[in-house]
C-alpha cells in the first residue's frame, strides 16, 4: 500500500496530488455537474483555510499555556496545509475537466471562462510554492518575505475566483 510518509519531495507531492486529480477526473468524467462543484468546493476550502488562520492568531493570542500553544499550532498549520493540499487536488481536476471540453467543438462555454481559469492557476501556483517555500525556509530570515508572497498571491487568486465565476 502507498504510504504517504514515502513523499518527501515537493515535486512528489503535486505528482501525488495531479494523480488523484486526474483518477477523479475519469471517475466522475460522466457527469458534468460534479467537477464544476469541484470548483466550488475548492472555494469553500479556501475559504477555510482563511477562517483557520483567523482562529489560530486568535488561539495564539488568548492561549497562555507555552505546551498547549505549541500543540494547537500544529495542528492549526496541519489543518491549512491539509486544506491547501485539497484546494489543489480540487482545482486540477476542476481544470483538467474543462481544458479537455475545450476540444469539444459542440461545448458552449464562453472563451473568457477559460482565459479566466488559466490565469487563476498563476497565481494558485504561486501561493503553493510560497506555501511550500515556508516550509523549506521555516529556518530563514526570509520567512516573513514569503509569508507576504504567500497571503498575497492568497488575495490576487480570491480576486480571480470571483471575476473566474462571473463568466460562467
Amino acid at each position: 500500500m502507498l504510504s504517504l510518509n514515502r513523499l518527501t519531495k515537493t515535486y512528489q507531492k503535486i505528482l501525488f496530488a495531479l494523480f488523484l486529480s486526474v483518477v477523479f477526473l475519469l471517475i466522475t468524467a460522466v457527469t458534468r455537474s460534479s467537477v464544476k462543484q469541484a470548483g466550488g468546493i475548492a472555494c469553500f476550502f479556501i475559504a477555510g483555510i482563511l477562517m483557520l488562520a483567523v482562529l489560530k492568531v486568535l488561539f495564539l493570542e488568548f492561549v497562555q499555556d507555552q505546551e498547549l500553544s505549541k500543540k494547537g499550532k500544529k495542528i492549526f498549520e496541519f489543518l491549512h496545509m491539509s486544506f491547501g493540499w485539497i484546494t489543489f487536488v480540487l482545482v486540477i481536476y476542476h481544470s483538467l475537466y474543462f481544458l479537455s471540453l475545450a476540444f469539444w467543438p459542440e461545448n458552449n462555454i464562453s472563451p473568457n471562462y477559460y482565459v479566466t481559469g488559466a490565469v487563476a492557476l498563476i497565481p494558485m501556483s504561486l501561493v503553493i510554492t510560497s506555501g511550500l517555500d515556508k516550509n523549506i525556509m521555516a529556518k530563514s530570515k526570509e520567512v516573513k518575505s514569503v509569508y507576504f508572497n504567500h497571503l498575497m498571491m492568497t488575495i490576487v487568486l480570491a480576486v480571480l475566483i470571483i471575476i473566474h465565476i462571473n463568466f460562467q
